[in-house]
């Protein structure tokens, strides 16, 4: 007996696509609702220049940090209190905002005190950026 595969019609499979999207969309935006703001309109000179980068303040539970960008590719990335980044930089492309470029999220230490930290990813030139974080207990101080 031959087993016969019947194709799924692309616009049923386009369909799903687009409602797994909505529902991931719907899930990310949940869990970024009490994110707080950080490095809102900054200039940031260009990577490898003094200025490059913008961090966050050190809060509890911080276990989130995002970057939004507008003229220029950006980077974000969780650092400690002593500003010594725990991860590897999460790099997005320029012209996200008003929505999101990259995000990073940090769940090893949910009592210790970290912050975001968003960098310029342009060789060359300035850019305007804005990070947000969100912590595990609502970012208490």
């Amino acid at each position: 007996m031959a087993l016969t595969i019947k194709r799924i019609p692309v616009g049923i499979a386009l369909a799903c696509t687009m409602l797994a999207v909505a529902l991931s969309g719907l899930a990310f935006g949940t869990a970024r609702a009490s994110a707080v703001s950080f490095c809102s309109g900054v200039t940031l000179a260009p990577y490898g220049q003094g200025g490059d980068r913008c961090w966050g303040p050190s809060r509890q539970g911080l276990n989130y940090s995002a970057v939004r960008t507008y003229q220029r590719a950006g980077c974000v990335d969780i650092a400690n209190s002593s500003n010594v980044l725990l991860a590897s930089w999460i790099c997005g492309a320029a012209g996200s905002a008003p929505g999101l470029a990259a995000a990073i999220g940090y769940n090893q230490d949910l009592l210790g005190y970290h912050k975001g930290v968003i960098r310029n990813n342009n060789l060359s030139a300035s850019g305007t950026f804005g990070g947000e974080f969100a912590c595990a207990n609502g970012c208490t101080s």
